[in-house]
Order: C-alpha cells, then sequence, then structure tokens
C-alpha cells in the first residue's frame, strides 16, 4: 500500500467515524426530542456532510503552458516552448500596462464618466473575476501541495520548479487586474471598456491557447507528449474565493468614483483669459437697484476661478476670485463658470449680469459666454472657439490653464512646486521677484521704478505689509504709484497704473493721499484686495490713460493713449491719443531705471495731432478727471 493510499484510507476512516456520529446523533434527537426535531438535525448532519463531501471535490493539474516549466526538463523542446509563451504573455501585458500610464495621458483618471460607463466598470469588475484564473490557481497549488507531498507524488521532478511556475501564475494575474483597474479608471466609453477586455484574456490566455494546439499536435509529436503525459491525470483539489477579491476591487472603484464625483480629479483652480471683447451696453441688474447699462469689457472677468467644493450637472462649479492674491472677494459677488447640461456646454455667468431687459431670454442656463457643445467633464478638454454675447452672438478665443503644477518646470524654474500642488515663486532671485500661479510674471529690481519719457516723472510699485512679496498687485502684475516729476499731477492727488485684465489703466484718486497715511491702511487695503475694473467701474469713473492689449509684465514698452473725449461716436474707451514721443506707434512711454537714458520731450520736435506744436493737444486735460474710492476717514 502507498503514502497515498494509506492517507486515503485515514481520510476514509474519519470519514467513516464522522457519518456513524452523526447516525448516533441523529438516533439520540429522534428519543429526546421527537421526530420532527431530529428530522431537522438530520437535514442539517446531511448538509455537514455534503460540504465535507465538496471539500473534497479534485480537479486535474492545469493544462497550459506553465505545468510545463516544471514537468517538462530544462532543456527539451516543451520547456523552452512554455518559457516562451510565458515570456510573450508578460511582455504583451507589460505593454499594455505602459499604454494605459504613458501613452495615454500618463495614467491620468477622467475628471468623471457618464452613468453608463459607472454602470459598466462595476459589472466589468464580476466579469473581470469571471475571466481571471490564474492567482487562485496559483495560490491553490502552493497552499495545497507540500514539498514533501509532491515529492511522494513527483519524486522526479523538482519542487522549485514548481513553486517558480506558481509564481509565476500569480505575477500574470496580477499583471492582468492591475490592467483591468488601470482601464476601469480610465474608461470613458462602455465599448472602450469591453474591447479592452477582450484583448487583456487573449494575452493572458495564451499559455492555455498554445497548450491546446501543442496538444493537438499543430508544433510537434515531443510537445504532443509532453502536454498528454501521467502529470495532466493527476487530481487536485480547487478553491477559489473570488468574493473577497470582488469586495476590494469594487471598494477600490467606489473609492475612486466619489473622488470623480467630488472633482477630485479635476484642477481645483485655473486662470481664465477672455479675448479683448467688449459689450458696450451690457444690462446689470444689481439687487435692489435700478437695471443699469454699463461698458462690458470682458478682460475685466479674466484671472483665478475656483471650485467651491459645489456642483452643477455633474461637474464642478468655478468662482471668480479677487485680483488680488487669488483668495475670494469679501464686498464683491464673483462671476462664475460651471456646466449646463440643457445645452451641452460649458458657460461663463453672473448673476446680475442679464442679455436683455426684457424677459425674451428663455435659456434654461443663462449665459455671457458659452463653449462649443461637449460631454466632457474637465474643463481643460473643451476644445475650439466659445460663443460670447455682446448684443448679439460672436465667437471668441478663451483660455483655460490649470493653476496646480506636479513639478518645478510648471513653475517655469522661477519657483518650486509644493506637495499641495502650487507654486512657490522666488523672491529676490538674482534681482528678480516672480509673480503669478506659475511664476510666470517677471518683476526685475531693475523695473521697481520706472521713468516716464516726456518729463523723466517717475512711478515704482506699492509696497504692503499685507501680501507675501510685499506689493500691491493687481490681476497677476504689480501695481505703480506716481512718485513726482510731472507738472500736470497735483501733489495731492495719487495717480497708479494698475493692470485690469488686459490692458494697463492709469487711474487718479483725488486727494488720494490720505488713502497711504497710517489712519487709511484698512480702508486701502479693503480697496486693494476687492478691486475689479468692471464692478469698480475704473474706466467710466477715473481712468485717464489707458495702454494697448498686452500680456507684458510691467508697462515698459507698451504704447499709451490718453482718453479724451466719449459718446457715441468713439470706441468703448473713447478717443484716444497717443503718449508717446512723436506719436510713434512701438515706441513705449516708460522705461525702467538700466535702460537707455530718455530723451526729453524739448530735445526734438513733438508735433500734435494737427502736425504744428511741440506737444500733443490736449495735454494739459490729462488728469482732469479721477476715480473716486470713497473717504478712508
Amino acid at each position: 500500500m502507498t503514502q497515498e493510499d494509506t492517507a486515503a484510507s485515514r481520510s476514509g476512516g474519519h470519514l467513516s467515524e464522522r457519518s456513524d456520529l452523526s447516525s448516533v446523533v441523529v438516533a439520540s434527537a429522534e428519543i429526546e426530542l421527537g421526530v420532527d426535531d431530529a428530522n431537522s438535525l438530520k437535514e442539517a448532519a446531511d448538509t455537514i456532510d455534503d460540504a465535507k463531501e465538496e471539500e473534497f471535490d479534485v480537479i486535474k493539474l492545469p493544462e497550459s503552458t506553465h505545468t510545463l516549466l516544471f514537468t517538462a526538463p530544462i532543456k527539451s523542446p516543451a520547456f523552452r516552448f512554455s518559457f516562451t509563451i510565458a515570456a510573450l504573455s508578460i511582455l504583451c501585458l507589460l505593454l499594455a500596462l505602459s499604454n494605459n500610464i504613458i501613452l495615454r495621458g500618463g495614467g491620468e483618471i477622467p475628471a468623471n464618466v457618464g452613468m453608463a460607463v459607472k454602470v459598466a466598470q462595476y459589472a466589468s469588475i464580476f466579469i473581470a473575476l469571471l475571466m481571471e484564473e490564474e492567482i487562485p490557481t496559483g495560490l491553490y497549488l502552493l497552499r495545497r501541495i507540500s514539498k514533501r507531498y509532491f515529492k511522494s507524488k513527483f519524486p522526479e521532478l523538482c519542487y522549485h520548479k514548481f513553486v517558480a511556475s506558481c509564481i509565476l501564475r500569480i505575477c500574470v494575474g496580477y499583471l492582468f487586474l492591475v490592467n483591468v483597474l488601470f482601464i476601469l479608471m480610465r474608461a470613458r466609453e462602455v465599448l472602450d471598456i469591453f474591447f479592452d477586455f477582450i484583448a487583456l484574456q487573449f494575452l493572458q490566455q495564451l499559455d492555455d491557447i498554445a497548450f491546446n494546439l501543442a496538444r493537438m499536435g499543430v508544433f510537434s509529436k515531443s510537445l504532443r507528449a509532453e502536454t498528454t503525459n501521467k502529470y495532466f491525470r493527476t487530481e487536485f483539489k480547487k478553491e477559489v474565493d473570488k468574493a473577497e477579491k470582488s469586495r476590494r476591487i469594487s471598494l477600490f472603484l467606489i473609492y475612486v468614483s466619489r473622488k470623480q464625483s467630488r472633482g477630485d480629479y479635476q484642477c481645483k483652480s485655473i486662470t481664465v483669459i477672455i479675448k479683448d471683447e467688449v459689450w458696450e451696453e451690457s444690462v446689470v441688474q444689481v439687487p435692489g437697484k435700478d437695471i443699469e447699462k454699463m461698458v462690458l469689457i470682458y478682460p475685466y472677468f479674466n484671472g483665478h476661478y475656483n471650485q467651491d467644493g459645489s456642483s452643477h450637472d455633474g461637474r464642478p462649479v468655478y468662482v471668480e476670485q479677487n485680483k488680488f492674491d487669488g483668495t475670494e472677494f469679501s464686498t464683491k459677488v464673483p462671476a462664475q463658470i460651471k456646466y449646463c447640461k440643457s445645452i451641452r456646454a460649458w458657460v461663463f455667468t453672473h448673476e446680475y449680469i442679464q442679455k436683455s431687459k426684457s424677459t425674451r431670454d428663455d435659456s434654461a442656463c443663462p449665459w455671457l459666454l458659452r463653449s462649443e457643445e461637449t460631454d466632457v467633464f474637465d474643463i481643460e478638454e473643451v476644445q475650439g472657439p466659445w460663443q460670447i454675447w455682446a448684443g448679439v452672438i460672436g465667437r471668441t478665443d478663451v483660455d483655460i490653464v490649470c493653476n496646480q503644477c506636479s513639478v518645478n518646470a510648471d513653475c517655469n524654474l522661477n519657483g518650486v512646486c509644493k506637495n499641495d500642488g502650487k507654486c512657490e515663486c522666488y523672491n529676490d532671485e538674482e534681482g528678480v521677484t516672480f509673480i503669478g500661479p506659475h511664476c510666470e510674471v517677471r518683476l526685475k529690481d531693475d523695473c521697481r521704478t520706472i521713468y516716464g519719457e516726456l518729463y523723466n516723472d517717475t512711478w515704482s510699485v506699492i509696497p504692503t505689509p499685507w501680501d507675501d512679496k510685499g506689493l500691491w498687485q493687481s490681476y497677476d502684475r504689480p501695481v505703480y504709484r506716481y512718485q513726482g516729476g510731472n507738472p500736470l499731477i497735483n501733489d495731492t492727488d495719487v495717480v497708479v497704473l494698475v493692470y485690469s485684465g488686459d490692458r494697463w489703466f492709469g487711474v487718479r484718486q483725488r486727494q488720494g493721499e490720505r488713502l497711504f497715511s497710517e489712519e487709511g491702511q484698512e480702508f486701502l487695503k479693503a480697496a486693494a484686495t476687492n478691486y475689479h475694473a468692471f464692478w469698480d467701474r475704473a474706466l467710466q469713473n477715473g481712468t485717464v490713460v489707458v495702454s494697448d492689449a498686452t500680456t507684458k509684465d510691467t508697462p515698459v514698452g507698451v504704447d499709451f493713449y490718453r482718453i479724451g473725449e466719449r459718446g457715441d461716436q468713439f470706441g468703448p474707451y473713447g478717443a484716444l491719443y497717443p503718449l508717446q514721443l512723436n506719436n510713434q506707434t512701438g515706441r513705449g512711454v516708460f522705461r525702467c531705471t538700466a535702460s537707455r537714458p530718455f530723451v526729453y520731450a524739448d530735445a526734438l520736435p513733438f508735433p500734435n495731432i494737427t502736425g504744428s506744436g511741440r506737444r500733443i493737444s490736449h495735454t494739459e486735460e490729462l488728469f482732469d478727471t479721477y476715480l473716486w474710492l470713497g473717504d478712508p476717514n
């Protein structure tokens, strides 16, 4: 009698003893409990016996080229064949994984997906577990077959090769599941999920396909003999617990879906740049006030927009931030960018600005700008021009850039990308201070004070104790204050050059010196941190000088114009008179201290707009209008 038969006899003895014990228990129950209760107990005993029988269900050795790795000699064609198939399968699965991670956008998870895709994702978990057999098979063989039992069964085989084969199975299985996980996390379409599953299943089953072909004699007679030998007639018990794996994958996918719904995979903060578009008669309805028409220069609303934690039609809502440091307004109602399912577009909107005084706008989602029709969840993926309302529908470009970083290069190498995804810009690095969400604005020490060409008048950045850079900023640009040198400016007034979305404005505050006194600091801080060129009516109330549209970091090298007459005859900025020497286009007005020496106005002929005289006409009227921010007292 072999050791196997002895073990079987012992197992049979144990089963017989348990069966007799069950009979004794049932018989005793019939005497003590009665027939009905005894029948119930008997059914329970039968269930136990059925479970014991299922425990000893057996299967044959897996018919796979992975099995040939330990049943065939190393130098045999069968071993080389099975090794090639295993290597090919792993290589293809690794290529699929690299495609998912690298070639498809760095393994980024979509901002969100539709309900059909979500249902397909969860259904695919169970499909994947039905398709995946390598991990449970490899673990089962390792658990059930000890080295001693293996040697008693197959003394001529190497146990270490058997272990290596099982580990290979497990590795292939996990490669399959990792690919599945990436497919599910990054899925955007239902059919993409199922097509990718079919491809992965083919790669995972290369060993089974190759084994069956070898058994059919497709490759050689020796391979056919190896695939039909005695090893494949040996029986083993098989236990597969897929429930736990299903729970784990489902929990992970629920975690990912939850983060998608919250917008965690979308950019938390964006910079919006609207091109130089103007609606000259925008309709503004502030609660408690009459409807009025205002000149809406869309770049006024350029700047930072942050998620506020709310959502609209399954997408996050982005809310306009203040123009000083990109945090929330405290006294202004911000604009919003959100998605509207009714028109299948992302829209720019403000609750106080409407298309007309009447109620003829029957849109379910009032908008001032809207993207082309799209179903994308991530606003950065919006493509094509936007439609803009300027009394009629027009078209314009809207640039949207994520303010978050992942590496220092995202900070233009002018700062350090921190763990929270924000750039920490260098301050006074080799004579340069960097500003902006990506440290893209450069303020050189030489340009902290700039000089006007006409009068050699000086303008300097405004230091503030309530900013980490110590600068008064607006739309990610420094604000310059007039220091002196211009005979046309009253010394008791304050004139500043402030960037307002895409142009520099020269704004005058009458008797504004009080704002910079110690008593006026709190008022100045509130005015600076809540400045908005539209709602503060900067163009109408106080702007006397305006530049060309520009993205330059400072006013240097930018052409400026004095604002003259206003009315229906003129453009939205009024009549514009060049301030450049000799009215030269591209000459600019200001220079840095390190620039070439300025040229006095008296040194060269300086014709007016009529061609005679030595100065621009109406220069004396340059500072006749004011921006009244209020009385700090």
